[in-house]
């Protein structure tokens, strides 16, 4: 399957577990390894066929196990390896989020889903502790299980009549939804594994038009399919929602994007808007052209972009996209009660900067990351404007069409700079 099906088609699953045989075990470890090979996983099983229920350690020695003491009723449990820390370094919860979404993305490649719950596995993380002799912390509890959820729903209302405002850039479809391509089972593209393994063919990046760009963003932080029937909060429920996991379907991650160079769209500081105007249809009429319901809005005219590669002894002759995050509302509703929301936003910014460089690979493109050691650091709300971007967001949610119950698309808190990403010159 390729990259942008499994996108397409990632949902949150609830269903029952079932044994795997060693090697496809295996197979979902090496895969997700590749997010960051330097560091253990340590994975939790039942009892198959080939194999004896525990937990294991995996890294480049492989699988090795750890205790039969503990076992799960899933098909699988995983943690990346993270030492407790009085104070986290953000580049580890990155690296956690990283690793759960290649997760993520090869579990569903083979028909699987994974749930993510806002408990820690305190049992878990006790034992492999004891076994070890370390201190190891497991963030929240990660499953493998059966898909319960239909394979792709396609919207079915009249797309909505919209026309589009001053400052507001409609990006292009994602590829994989142009023309109903994966509906039809006619999409073909780069295949997950040589994504994940393999650096495609190193191509200079095209700024000539909006393709690239909103390959990248949809990759990173947009919606994938969903019907259009009900509330946003029923959907969800029903296992629609991101590209990537998320905190209860929260969503705290917002990409900024500064241009300088990109097709004909005027220089300046624009955020992302995933949910479109409708906030439900996945497309919208204008002009008589049915489009795919994503855009930017800019929010400045002026990007700071050489102030910006000054700070981070980098240059972007076009675009770079800066994640940010919204500590206070990673979830939403009732779960605020029982979820751990320590972590949770820098944690769901590591799945998103793992859409942003898979698609990159899959575009053949070279890329750069870098996480900002000090995010809170006051002299980064002027550098990237983030006062205006916090009010354009806001405004932008307080007239979507459909708004959903349980608000997702505006802010709660403040925003933080995390993540830049830009991409390279071949």
């Amino acid at each position: 399957m390729s990259l942008q099906e499994c996108l397409a088609r990632r949902k949150d699953c609830s269903g029952e577990g079932r044994s795997l045989q060693l090697s496809v075990i295996k197979e979902i470890c090496n895969s997700t390894f590749q997010a960051a090979p330097s560091n253990s996983l340590f994975v939790v099983l039942s009892d198959g066929d080939d194999y004896a229920g525990g937990i294991y350690k995996y890294n480049s020695d492989g699988l090795v196990q750890l205790s039969d003491k503990e076992k799960t009723k899933f098909t699988m449990e995983l943690y990346p390896e993270l030492f407790w820390k009085e104070s986290i370094e953000y580049e580890d919860l990155i690296r956690v989020g990283i690793t759960w979404q290649y997760l993520s993305l090869k579990v569903d490649s083979i028909g699987l889903g994974v749930s993510q719950r806002a408990r820690a596995p305190k049992k878990y993380n006790k034992l492999v502790n004891n076994v070890t002799n370390q201190n190891y912390t497991f963030l929240y509890s990660v499953a493998v299980r059966e898909r319960d959820r239909a394979a792709l729903v396609e919207d079915t209302a009249e797309p909505l009549q919209k026309k589009v405002e001053e400052g507001t850039i409609l990006l292009d479809i994602p590829a994989c939804y142009k023309d109903r391509a994966i509906y039809e089972n006619k999409y073909k593209g780069i295949q997950l594994d040589d994504v994940i393994f393999n650096r495609v063919d190193e191509k200079a990046p095209n700024h000539t038009n909006l393709h690239q760009i909103s390959q990248l963003l949809w990759a990173c932080q947009g919606e994938n399919d969903h019907v259009t029937h009900g509330n946003r909060d029923a959907l969800e429920k029903n296992g629609y929602g991101r590209v990537h996991a998320s905190g209860c379907a929260g969503y705290a991650v917002y990409p900024i994007v500064f241009v300088e160079d990109l097709a004909n769209i005027p220089k300046g500081s624009y955020n992302y808007n995933p949910v479109g105007y409708s906030a439900l249809n996945r497309w919208i009429k204008v002009n008589g052209t049915i489009k795919y319901d994503h855009f930017i809005h800019q929010f400045s005219s002026e990007p700071s972009s050489a102030e910006i590669e000054k700070e981070f002894d980098t240059s972007f002759s076009n675009y770079a996209i800066l994640l940010c995050i919204d500590r206070k509302k990673p979830c939403a509703g009732l779960i605020h009660k029982v979820m751990n929301l320590k972590y949770w936003a820098e944690v769901e910014a590591g799945m998103a900067i793992a859409g942003l460089q898979l698609q990159a690979n899959a575009l053949g493109l070279k890329w750069q990351k870098k996480i900002l050691s000090d995010p809170d650091n006051p002299k980064y709300r002027k550098l990237f404007n983030l006062e205006s971007a916090e009010q354009s967001i806001n405004n932008i949610a307080d007239n979507l069409v459909n708004r959903a119950n349980n608000e997702r698309v505006s802010l709660e808190g403040n925003l933080v700079p995390i993540a830049l990403f830009h991409l390279l010159e071949g």
